[in-house]
């Protein structure tokens, strides 16, 4: 027959065997602990082993910390009328050398004196799942660590758009000190109702239609505070289901961006407006310094005049600046009713600067003009009052100049350079450039002080065209950047010549084919003398 004792003996037995978990038993008074198979294993041993006894011993077979919290548990149990029931998680030192985590839970009988007798319970290996939630806990710790420390406003929202979640740059903004002082708010909390009652229009969309907000401009409006402008980004916050548990934002403060851009407008503005006033003032002096030139030079002798002379001289110009306001002009200096003073003139640059030198080499000229007689003497006053001029400013500029004084009665050309480049003449249908015997460069106006400009004179008798020029001309670049140079000028007149007196006006056009059409690099300032002989010969 079957005692009770051995059917609750085999009852246990069976249970054991039929465990998924580690059941096990501890008999107290025979000091008797019973493992199913299943803590062999978690224990590390085989179903044949022999393990040790994992409630004794506890500073050997587990990590300090949890053996003494393990410890604790079991001295509350083993008190007399102690605690029915015990639990803990605890890193055992498994047999592999590695720590595993291992639930252990119990329950206790105890006689009529309260005293313990029996203490049976489970045991699972819980190592992966306390792995799976360190790395959790890590992963969450490492995602609130980056959004405390971002300079932009983070927040999650449920869905009655009530804060759950913000980090302190949100608390901070809204006046806060702390992030947890504003779960439970919303932005009606702290907006004026126009923005509020639109943000919650757009959280509820976005809860509908699951729909994005991305990147837009808001104007923030506050009660009892300045506007304020931010970029928000808005999204959806779905659980692990797809199921909505609110929205979740970013949301950047760019006030002092658009307020600046506020400025930038307005500054804009009246940048249009000066530059309007700039233009219109550029345009008067461009045309003031275009009525300047003679773009009708009267022939020497004139056509009425009795004088008989050697020769007669008639004239033609073309003047292109590049922009509004030129460095190149041109003089035509009336000596006598047979002599005629021709000043040719580049000053370095472009612009309003070139300009006012041009403007100041006017004065100079019509100071220096008793000496337009003599090509040398009328360059050297002229250069230096330019030269003090600009060293007493302290301003560094200069113009190169050519001044050739042409006597048709007498039948002979003067002139004088300061680093201009010299002329070029045609005789029948041969161009060249002058290039007289012992010719030496010499500085341009305004550079040095005491400068004796050479004189050279030519016989008209060898000269039908007499053509100035300024460095515009052959300083003409094509599409690749080549520069055309006075013998492609030269070139290019050659293959133009016409019957005409003036070479000129075909010359550029041959100019802007050179450059495709382009517009020039510099200042064009052409100057044409045609020599013909008198019909009237002394």
């Amino acid at each position: 027959m079957t005692t009770p004792e051995k059917f609750d003996r085999e009852r246990f037995q069976l249970a054991l065997r039929a465990s998924n978990e580690g059941i096990w038993q501890w008999l107290i008074d025979d000091n008797v602990i019973e493992y199913s198979e299943k803590v062999s294993a978690i224990l590390g041993y085989s179903p044949q082993g022999n393990p040790p006894h994992f409630l004794e011993n506890l500073q050997d077979l587990y990590h300090p910390d949890d053996a003494a919290y393990l410890q604790d548990q079991l001295d509350a149990i083993f008190a007399p009328h102690g605690n029915e029931l015990f639990a803990a998680d605890c890193r055992y030192n498994h047999p592999d050398g590695k720590q595993h985590w291992l639930r252990i839970r119990g329950a206790c009988v105890r006689n009529d004196d309260g005293i313990i007798t029996r203490l049976a319970g489970s045991i699972i290996d819980i190592t992966k799942r306390k792995t799976a939630e360190q790395a959790l806990e890590e992963e969450r710790f490492r995602l609130s660590q980056l959004i405390e420390s971002i300079p932009v406003n983070v927040y999650f929202k449920d869905k009655e758009s009530r804060f759950v979640k913000t980090n302190s740059a949100t608390s901070e903004k809204m006046g806060l000190t702390s992030p947890e002082d504003i779960i439970g708010k919303t932005d009606h909390d702290f907006f004026d109702v126009r923005h509020a009652d639109k943000s919650l229009h757009d959280e509820v969309a976005i809860m509908e239609t699951l729909e994005h907000q991305d990147g837009s401009l808001e104007q923030e409006l506050w009660e009892g505070k300045d506007e304020s402008w931010c970029i928000t980004s808005k999204y959806p916050w779905l659980d692990h289901n797809g199921k909505v548990k609110g929205t979740f934002g970013v949301t950047n403060d760019v006030t002092d961006l658009v307020n600046a851009q506020k400025r930038l407008v307005k500054i804009a503005a009246l940048l249009k407006e000066k530059n309007q006033q700039y233009e219109e003032e550029l345009k008067l002096a461009n045309e003031v310094q275009r009525s300047i030139l003679q773009t009708e030079i009267p022939p020497i002798p004139s056509t009425n005049s009795l004088t008989k002379t050697r020769f007669k001289a008639d004239f033609n110009a073309i003047y292109l600046p590049m922009a509004g306001l030129a460095g190149d002009f041109y003089e035509v200096i009336p000596l006598s009713e047979t002599k005629v003073g021709i000043l040719m003139c580049d000053v370095m640059g472009h612009g309003v600067r070139a300009s006012l030198i041009v403007a100041l080499l006017s004065g100079l000229i019509s100071k220096e003009i008793d000496q337009a007689d003599q090509a040398n003497s009328f360059l050297y006053g002229i250069n230096q009052e330019l030269h003090n001029i600009l060293a007493k400013s302290g301003v560094t500029m200069f113009a190169t100049a050519l001044y050739a004084i042409i006597d048709v009665s007498n039948g002979t050309l003067e002139f004088a350079n300061a680093g201009h480049p010299l002329p070029i003449i045609r005789q029948g249908n041969k161009y060249q450039q002058i290039l007289p015997e012992n010719y030496q460069k010499q500085p341009a106006l305004g550079l040095m002080p005491e400068i004796i400009y050479q004189q050279y004179k030519l016989a008209l008798d060898s000269i039908d065209e007499f053509i100035l020029f300024t460095d515009g001309v052959n300083e003409t670049t094509d599409r690749n950047d080549n520069e055309l140079e006075i013998s492609g000028v030269i070139r290019l007149l050659e293959q133009n010549h016409s019957p005409s007196p003036h070479s000129i006006s075909a010359l550029v056009e041959s100019l802007r084919d050179y450059s495709k059409n382009q517009s020039f690099n510099d200042d064009v300032c052409l100057l044409s003398v045609a020599i013909q002989p008198s019909q009237t010969r002394p």
